[in-house]
């Protein structure tokens, strides 16, 4: 992510308060100092306190750590997600999220070098969210199979010139119930990685925006970038009895 003068330095600020409030030596700390640009900006220094200590230490491979807190908002909550790194993470949680009847408000997700990923949600729901359920949930969904309805008013601009390693896909839609994981699932079964993503809801609008790569490390090229975008509008199926849909995605309103 390019920074200007301006962004840079609400970075490091929010950094430095960030593991002041930790301390330089707790392990809390390093993951802070180690966070993506676009994460830092998007959170308050105890919104970034809470997220690190919850990824230190660094999750175990399938394990799922969550934690809810009241937003400022009655009836929302803020629901952090933090596990490790895997393909379609970000479409297993957000169909949790659609059977759960909760809806996603805003979402910022973030990964590490070391696969710490965090999903960091604003929910609304109508009763409080259930941190141990969910948690069993998320784990449990990490294996099951993928599909997504068709977002047929969905539009699609990529961008290749924000990195010499990935590129942006913006997806604008009328918000609806399952349409981030509608998303999630489209981008998950193309063999796109994601690395960053933040999802926001304007006026009926939910304008969601994707840092990919595709999964061996390379840019997207047009034909990937056609796939994904026929399968976020024509939707994609359930697999076939014994034969499974490939989640090349790592992961990132409405959820």
């Amino acid at each position: 992510m390019v920074l200007g003068d301006e962004h840079r330095s609400q970075v490091e600020r929010r950094k430095a308060t960030a593991v002041r409030l930790v301390g330089d030596a707790s392990p809390a700390a390093a993951r802070i100092a180690t966070a993506p640009p676009g994460y830092l900006l998007a959170h308050t220094p105890s919104d970034i306190v809470r997220h690190g200590e919850l990824l230190s230490p660094l999750p175990a491979p399938g394990e799922v750590r969550v934690v809810a807190t009241p937003a400022r908002s009655p009836g929302e909550w803020h629901l952090d997600i933090a596990g490790r790194d895997r393909p379609g993470l970000l479409a297993a949680f957000t169909g949790v999220l659609v059977d759960s009847a909760i809806d996603v408000i805003q979402a910022v997700l973030a990964t590490w070098d070391d696969d710490g990923a965090l999903q960091a949600f604003v929910i609304k729901s109508a009763d409080p969210p259930q941190p141990a359920i969910l948690q069993h949930a998320f784990a449990a969904s990490l294996d099951k199979p993928l599909s997504s309805p068709p977002i047929a008013d969905a539009h699609l601009t990529f961008d290749h010139a924000v990195s010499p390693l990935y590129m942006r896909c913006d997806v604008a839609a009328a918000d609806r119930p399952g349409l981030l994981q509608a998303i999630a699932v489209a981008i998950a079964t193309t063999g796109a990685d994601i690395h960053a993503a933040r999802v926001t809801t304007v006026d009926g609008v939910a304008r969601d925006r994707f840092d990919l790569s595709h999964r061996t490390g390379r840019k997207l090229d047009p034909t990937l970038e056609d796939t994904i975008r026929a399968r976020i509008r024509g939707g994609v199926n359930p697999p076939r009895p014994g034969r499974r849909i490939g989640t090349g995605a790592r992961w990132s309103r409405r959820a």
